[in-house]
């Protein structure tokens, strides 16, 4: 008997293959629909992590930076500012460094608590290192000035001063702290750029997971179409419908959507045509909605199928996320752009306001440069006092700590070299006392003798600065150099604090050591200046100096003049006219100088017999 493949054997393996393909289906549908929500938890995962943790730690470091930009900026205002410890800068300042920048760091510790990456974290420990030493200085410059009288004190404002210079320990620890705040801030960026990166491909992917069930979708339309083929053999009236359902698939299957009508019947055939219109119907109002959310059309109208539609309610949970993270970021780019035109202001604004006090406080210096200037004498003078002489002269800053002084008795003339110490203003201060008590020794107090001379200025030195009160116990003083010169016997006298005198005669080279204590630097009486006769021939060389000349720093090495090169150069050049010399000496150093900054005060006096 011949094997035959019988109508409910065909309706039986159509169905068998039918249920096969059904399970098939339905697991795709699973996988798919799995695969998509998974990526829908990494991407709320990831949003979350840009929304709590990144952007907080963003902005965190932000205001963390601005403050302490403003902070150094009310440093520098303390120390130039002579006020009261109540005007309004000043307690901004101890808010910042007491509260600010302290509850700011305090919530990024907390906030970084999240953070994946350990080397940002070793970057925050470092910070707030960085902060502590910065504090430290701020409080050491509020220390130096506690009150409005501190002010008063040149060694207390000249030591704040050097703190909050660029060079100084403001300087370096803030420059450490704004490049390790930039650091974190661009490693955070690109962290928040790569879990937006995440974020797009997730969405790009999820998209593409949930396009992907269009085709079991279509596969289950397939389904439609075999359990209507299989039907036809039951009855010949289920045949046009089906063929027209079955165009409509086909179509389907193409991603055409049919343009023809499909007739609803009062039967089972009826209802499948029933539900491929629903279907055409949602796959259209699905195609735009995705369409429209691809365009960032967030308010675009749609309906799931029902309850039960995973894909429909997928993709309206899809598109309220993508609408959050969108507004997020929109929102986030808004306050950015404002922070930066507002720093931008900010910036401007104290750049204006430092262009002005640094006028100010160049024309105050230069007008104290009148006043040194009063006390140095002019050429004429000099030459009338010490006919045959140069005088090198070249201050550090607009003003100097060194002077030379020229004075002129019946008997004998005198000329000095002082170097005071420091240099720029608090320099200038001390020559002014220098120079007043110089003339006052000579002028009222008839003292004709160097070492006497010497005695009287540094009682003199210490009566002007109160150095006798233990609470004024303050290191400024001077080295000196000084002679008393017979042009009729050519007897020279000659006494010095640390600064010795160069005597150059048969091209022979003579030093004359000074006392190695400086004016200033003693009690009155507790110590008395030596004092050197030596007697001058016709040809002599004399040179005073300070130590700025062979400290000055240059040549290939970068490094000191020093003063066995000093002496060589002024024995290879005593024999030449006294401007020759002077216009060598400053040369040479020039050259030697090149592109390194001048270190101190300079001043070498020539003289001649």
């Amino acid at each position: 008997m011949s094997f035959r493949f019988t109508i409910g054997k065909k309706i039986g393996t159509g169905f068998g293959v039918l249920i096969l393909f059904i399970i098939s289906v339905f697991g795709a549908t699973f996988l798919a629909v799995h695969d998509g929500i998974t990526t829908f938890k990494e991407l709320d995962k990831t949003s979350n992590e840009i929304i709590t943790v990144l952007t907080p730690s963003k902005e965190s470091i932000t205001a963390i930076k601005s403050y302490t930009i403003e902070s150094r900026q009310l440093a520098a205002q303390w120390v130039n500012d002579q006020s009261r410890n109540d005007v309004e800068h000043k307690m901004r300042f101890k808010e910042l460094i007491n509260k600010d920048i302290p509850q700011k760091l305090e919530q990024l510790d907390a906030i970084s608590k999240n953070w994946t990456d350990e080397k940002d974290k070793e970057l925050l420990k470092s910070l707030k290192e960085q902060f502590k030493l910065l504090f430290q200085e701020y409080n050491e410059i509020m220390t130096l000035l506690p009150n409005i009288s501190s002010y008063d004190d040149p060694i207390s404002i000249f030591s704040a001063r050097l703190i909050v210079d660029q060079n100084g320990g403001v300087g370096d620890n803030y420059n450490n702290l704004t490049t390790n705040l930039d650091f974190l801030t661009k490693s955070l960026l690109t962290k928040e750029e790569n879990a937006l990166s995440v974020n797009r491909a997730s969405s790009e992917q999820s998209r593409a997971k949930f396009q992907s069930l269009q085709f079991y979708w279509w596969l289950g339309g397939s389904l439609i179409i075999f359990a209507i083929i299989i039907a036809i053999f039951t009855t010949n009236t289920i045949v046009r419908p089906v063929n027209n359902l079955r165009e409509v698939l086909l179509s389907l299957g193409k991603g055409v959507f049919p343009k023809q009508e499909i007739e609803i019947r009062n039967d089972e055939i009826g209802d499948m045509s029933a539900a491929v219109v629903d279907l055409v119907d949602g796959m259209k109002k699905t195609t735009y909605f995705a369409k429209e959310v691809g365009q960032s059309n967030f308010n675009s109208p749609y309906q799931p199928l029902s309850k039960e539609d995973v894909l429909g309610h997928a993709l309206l949970k899809m598109r309220d996320e993508l609408a959050e993270t969108e507004r997020i970021l929109e929102q986030k780019v808004k306050e950015r752009t404002e922070e930066v035109v507002q720093q931008r202001d900010e910036n401007e604004r104290q750049r204006l306001k430092l262009e002005d006090l640094y006028k100010a406080v160049t024309a105050s210096i230069r007008y104290a440069k009148r006043l040194q200037n009063s006390i140095l004498p002019p050429k004429e003078v000099i030459n009338s006092i010490c006919p045959n002489s140069f005088v090198l002269y070249k201050p550090k800053d607009i003003v100097s700590g060194d002077f030379y002084w020229f004075e002129k008795t019946e008997k004998v003339n005198f000329f000095a070299a002082v170097d005071c110490t420091g240099h720029g203003v608090p320099g200038a201060f001390m020559s002014l006392v220098g120079a007043n008590g110089l003339n006052t020794s000579i002028r009222e107090k008839k003292i004709s003798e160097p070492a006497e001379i010497l005695n009287y200025l540094n009682t003199f030195v210490n009566e002007s600065l109160n150095k006798s009160r233990e609470e004024n116990q303050i290191r400024d003083g001077m080295d000196i150099s000084l002679c008393s010169l017979n042009y009729e016997t050519l007897e020279l006298n000659f006494a010095g604090a640390n600064n010795p005198l160069y005597l150059i005669r048969d091209n022979t080279f003579t030093i004359v050591k000074a006392d190695k204590f400086a004016i200033g630097s003693f009690e009155p009486d507790s110590k008395k200046y030596l004092q050197h006769k030596v007697q001058l021939q016709k040809g002599d060389v004399i040179y005073l100096f300070s130590d700025g000349y062979a400290d000055q720093f240059g040549g290939e090495r970068g490094k000191k003049f020093l003063y066995n090169r000093f002496r060589e150069h002024l024995l290879s050049i005593h024999n030449l006219q006294m401007n020759e010399q002077k216009d060598y000496l400053e040369n040479t150093i020039h050259e030697w100088q090149g592109s390194f900054e001048q270190v101190d005060d300079i001043l070498v006096i020539g003289v001649r017999i």
